[in-house]
């Protein structure tokens, strides 16, 4: 068994549970920064239940908290290099950062993850391959944020589902995600429209003074799916 020291930087939803990420750092004069790290259940997809991310004393999991995670082995996927498995033992809650944290943070990468020919919101195994230093989680700067919510019928499962995509530029290039960020969607997507009702399209009262936890999911339907797990507002 080992312990993960992870900067919170996702709490997402996923599959009715949990998709927690980070950075892994070292306290001390200064906080020093390392690679992503993103804690996964023996779930089909990883997602973590309630009981695989209590924190003690029964404090709720935030944004920019630094935590210690049990875990028992690292995964071994190329696709996705971050994931380490919880032993389901309770996690720590050490300290919470201050937002000033977060520039120092950000990255730059060239694109987020596109791949010619493909929609921006998923792309194949096969390209994600092909990266010589890949990685399945990236904190950057978005322009032109917004978000889009509405409600529609799954004929899959029989049931009207509430629906949150983030819409924004990276890089020049305009990208459309699923948003699950649960904490940005309850306070932000107010009034959700009825079903067949046209969706409704905000911008966020911070504007592009934010940064975004983009991710990639496991494969579904052959492809890897990227969702922007959380945004943040910069101070």
């Amino acid at each position: 068994m080992d312990n993960k020291r992870i900067l919170v930087l996702a709490n997402s939803i996923k599959k009715g549970g949990r998709c927690v990420a980070g950075r892994e750092v070292t306290l001390g004069a200064t906080l020093e920064i390392g690679a992503w790290c993103r804690p996964i259940s023996d779930e089909s997809e990883g997602e973590l239940r309630p009981k695989d991310m209590t924190l003690t004393g029964g404090s709720a999991l935030q944004p920019l908290q630094i935590i210690d995670v049990p875990v028992k082995a690292h995964v071994g996927d190329p696709v996705h290099p971050e994931d380490w498995v919880v032993t389901g033992d309770s996690w720590t809650l050490l300290e919470t950062c201050s937002p000033q944290t977060l520039s120092a943070l950000v990255e730059r990468p060239a694109s987020l993850w596109l791949e010619t020919g493909k929609p921006t919101d998923h792309v194949t195994p096969s390209f994600l391959q092909k990266s010589p230093s890949h990685q399945s989680l990236y904190l950057v700067r978005p322009e032109a944020f917004r978000l889009r919510y509405w409600r529609e019928h799954n004929p899959f499962k029989g049931y009207t589902q509430k629906k949150t995509r983030a819409l924004f530029r990276y890089q020049g290039t305009a990208y459309d995600m699923s948003f699950t960020d649960p904490l940005a969607t309850d306070l932000y997507c107010k009034d959700f429209p009825d079903k067949d009702k046209p969706p409704k399209e905000i911008t966020l009262p911070f504007g592009d003074q934010c940064v975004i936890c983009v991710s990639l999911t496991p494969a579904f339907k052959g492809d890897h799916y990227k969702v922007v797990a959380t945004i943040l507002a910069l101070p």
